[in-house]
């Protein structure tokens, strides 16, 4: 039974030891500094830009793309809406404004008519 922890305890030891292994820098920076040179820019490209035979890659990029397209015009909406909205709000703040105005004049030109003789 000891056998078989020391066994286990070193086979687990040494996975963790190849995946430390692996994740180690390969261009001879220390753990944790900043890269020298600069990150190329076919890595920071979209990954769409790449075309792919897998039919599942294709559908993810295809639905990807789907997304930002939507997306994109679901914003464009929401903004027409606001604008629209906006300019409605702005009218009807003028409608009222110029009624309230109408309404006083016609108060205001109208004599008293009420019969308060003792």
């Amino acid at each position: 039974m000891k056998t078989r922890h020391i066994l286990i305890s070193s086979l687990f030891m040494a996975l963790a030891g190849s995946a430390m292994a692996q994740n180690a820098p390969t261009n001879g920076n220390a753990v944790g500094a900043a890269p020298t040179a600069p990150m190329s820019s076919a890595s920071t490209a979209s990954p769409s830009a790449v075309p792919s035979n897998d039919p599942f890659v294709q559908k993810r990029q295809a639905d990807s793309d789907a997304k930002a397209e939507y997306k994109a015009q679901k914003k464009a909406a929401k903004q027409e809406y606001k604008s629209d909205k906006k300019a409605a709000r702005a009218q009807l703040k003028q409608e009222k404004k110029e009624s309230t105005a109408e309404r006083n004049a016609a108060l205001a030109a109208t004599p008293d008519k009420s019969d308060k003789t003792p």
